[in-house]
């Protein structure tokens, strides 16, 4: 007779899956990176938070320039945020 053992745990759960708040999240993260370094490169970002992916990352990025809540600007392939409060 064999003795069959099952190892439970947490299931994974994605912020893409989340919903609205994951979006609210990852909205606030986003704002509170940009708020201690002013200026950030959107890969510095991604690889500030690797729970979320590029496209999620970008996707709010965009919403929140689109807002006016942050300033993108995008020099060759390299995207860089920059704090509403940063002077030039």
């Amino acid at each position: 007779m064999s003795t069959c053992v099952r190892i439970e745990s947490e299931p994974e759960v994605y912020p893409a899956r989340l919903g609205c708040s994951s979006a609210d999240a990852l909205t606030a993260t986003i704002l509170d990176h940009l708020d201690e370094q002013t200026v950030i490169t959107l890969d510095s970002l991604v690889c500030l938070m690797p729970e979320y992916s590029w496209n999620q990352i970008f996707h709010c990025v965009d919403q929140l320039a689109r807002c006016n809540k942050v300033v993108l600007r995008r020099h060759r392939y390299d995207y860089t945020l920059f704090s509403t409060t940063f002077v030039a």
